[in-house]
């Protein structure tokens, strides 16, 4: 895959909630949980504004009304994202002291992740397993039926308390009671996907979302994940159940 030539796969739809970086505060007299990787330079981020023409046809399912098919509510995902997370935090300087383990997401060769304003890139390892997961499996499909360099994009991670309320003033959608304040919890885009390389076999949008659904149901009836389309916010919102999994081998 070639990351110098990259670009922002753009279509009608909305985006989901996050849109500029947020600091971590770091309190320095605390202990460290939090797993981060070094990230001065990611090559992984360099995503120009381009739009690819030319699209190739993707033999892909087509799965009609995604909200009928992805429908895990909250009232579905909450318990499981209650159990296996952390307990919700008010501030970014909590996440340091968060209880359980934390793994920092950057965009890679599975995934790429917008600049965030309402959330904070960490997961709990299990459910940071399950994001990668996703993105390969995409990315091995792709490739499987005749190529295309393309990510899928994270748009909304973990939530602090004081994030939810303030996403709340610019979104009705957003809830008290968010599974993204537990770290289990991710978005992924449904409206864009990062091309990595023009000079490779250009896709749809639509094509690339009914290819990006076939690997989200596949996990959801492995039991890996739970899934619920946002449409207004063009978002697939994911709960990952890979914990309990791990505690079952």
């Amino acid at each position: 895959m070639v990351v110098a030539s990259a670009a922002i796969v753009v279509a009608c739809g909305g985006e989901s909630n996050d849109s500029s970086t947020e600091e971590l505060v770091v309190d320095a007299s605390q202990p460290l949980p939090v797993i981060t990787d070094a990230d001065t330079v990611n090559p992984w981020n360099n995503v120009p504004d381009t739009v690819p023409g030319n699209c190739v046809a993707l033999r892909t399912r087509y799965f009609g009304d995604l909200r009928q098919v992805f429908a895990d509510s909250n009232y579905i995902q909450y318990p499981t994202a209650e159990r296996t997370g952390i307990s919700p935090i008010h501030t970014n300087a909590d996440a340091w002291n968060a209880g359980k383990p934390l793994v920092k997401i950057t965009s890679c060769a599975d995934y790429y992740v917008q600049p965030l304003n309402y959330s904070l890139p960490y997961l709990i390892p299990s459910a940071a397993d399950c994001l990668h997961e996703l993105g390969r499996r995409f990315n091995d499909s792709l490739r499987a039926r005749g190529g295309g360099s393309y990510r899928i994009k994270v748009t909304s991670v973990l939530r602090t308390k004081s994030s939810v309320r303030r996403l709340r003033r610019v979104n009705r959608n957003a809830i008290d009671s968010s599974t993204h304040q537990f770290a289990t919890t991710f978005d992924i885009s449904a409206s864009r996907f990062v091309c990595d390389d023009f000079n490779d076999v250009n896709r749809s949008l639509d094509d690339l979302r009914q290819l990006l659904a076939e690997v989200i149901a596949a996990m959801q009836k492995e039991k890996k994940l739970f899934i619920k389309y946002e449409r207004k916010n063009s978002c697939f919102h994911i709960t990952s159940r890979m914990a309990d999994r791990q505690k079952s081998k």
